[in-house]
């Protein structure tokens, strides 16, 4: 895969940066990255894919990396970003395809599987659990579960303030965030306080930290691409929490196309008991535990995710 050279399609009068690895005419498989990430998060899941049969794509989410970046929120609803998927979906193929999605990726795949539901053929989400729709706003739930620190209510509202705070210094962004997880450590509310957190480092003079996931040369991928970008798309696709949800309302809770979901181990945020209610709203589903990972999982352990899926999959592929 050439991650420096995309290829572009259009979505919604935008760029959207695609990249394409794999045999032609090969069951297509769309990678959906999430926050604060790249389509460069797949680089260690792409070439097992490749290995098995599958045409792979990939691309930088509208407000990512190489991608055009709109300001504004409104760019950033769950109905854009289905959106830009079904473009990507459109660019290679006519037939269905299975999606991959991991943090906000998974998100948005949850969402496209009642939205553009025949489109899609099999779904992979990495940490992120299809979800009931909730009695209320999220936001409200989210403040009262962890107060006015959590990063998502930061973020909607205080947006300008926190973007200008992370890109003060991306590489020490990246390097406080893509860490493992220490053996033993346990959810505590501080832990969603991102923003809180960061301006802490900071302070502290960004010191080394230990359990990082990726190489420096890897890091610096990320630093360099949201140095170009900022962090306006990422921050807007919390910020757009409350319409989805709204949204939402109108659609199924349950999902039928065949399901796996893989589940860190060691995931702070979305533990594996997080998808215990799933099957209830997901009747085709695979539930798995990747051992010694934490949510950074493609980084964490790549060989753990890889064969997870391949396994599921099936080594030899077959067109939907």
């Amino acid at each position: 895969m050439d991650f420096q050279n995309p290829s572009f399609i259009k979505s919604d009068g935008l760029r959207i940066a695609t990249y394409v690895d794999g045999p032609l005419g090969g069951p297509v498989v769309i990678l959906i990255h999430g926050w604060p990430e790249l389509a460069y998060s797949w680089k260690t899941t792409i070439p097992p894919l490749v290995e098995a049969g599958y045409r792979v794509v990939t691309y930088d989410l509208r407000g990512f990396g190489a991608s055009d970046t709109p300001r504004g929120v409104e760019h950033y609803a769950i109905e854009q970003m289905v959106a830009d998927l079904e473009a990507v979906i459109n660019s290679q193929t006519s037939e269905k395809v299975t999606l991959i999605g991991h943090d906000w990726g998974g998100i948005i795949l949850w969402h496209a599987a009642r939205m553009i539901a025949d489109r899609i053929q099999r779904i992979v989400s990495i940490c992120t659990p299809h979800v009931k729709h909730a009695p209320v706003d999220p936001l409200k739930i989210f403040r009262k579960r962890f107060g006015e620190d959590h990063y998502f209510i930061e973020f909607n509202h205080r947006p300008e303030e926190i973007e200008s705070l992370f890109a003060r210094d991306p590489d020490a962004f990246f390097r406080l965030m893509f860490r493992t997880t220490p053996r033993g450590q346990e959810m505590d509310k501080k832990f969603t306080y991102i923003p809180k957190n960061f301006a802490t480092y900071l302070l502290q003079g960004a010191p080394d930290l230990p359990g990082p996931v990726m190489s420096d040369k890897d890091r610096n991928v990320y630093t360099r691409a949201y140095k170009h970008s900022g962090f306006h798309g990422g921050m807007s696709l919390y910020r757009n929490t409350t319409h989805n949800w709204e949204l939402a309302k109108a659609m199924s809770e349950k999902v039928f196309h065949p399901a796996l979901m893989l589940s860190p181990e060691d995931d702070l945020l979305l533990p594996p008991s997080s998808t215990d209610h799933m099957p209830e709203i997901v009747p085709n589903l695979t539930r798995k535990i990747i051992p010694n990972c934490g949510h950074w999982a493609m980084w964490d352990n790549p060989d753990g995710i890889n064969k997870a899926i391949i396994d599921w999959l099936g080594l030899a592929p077959t067109k939907a």
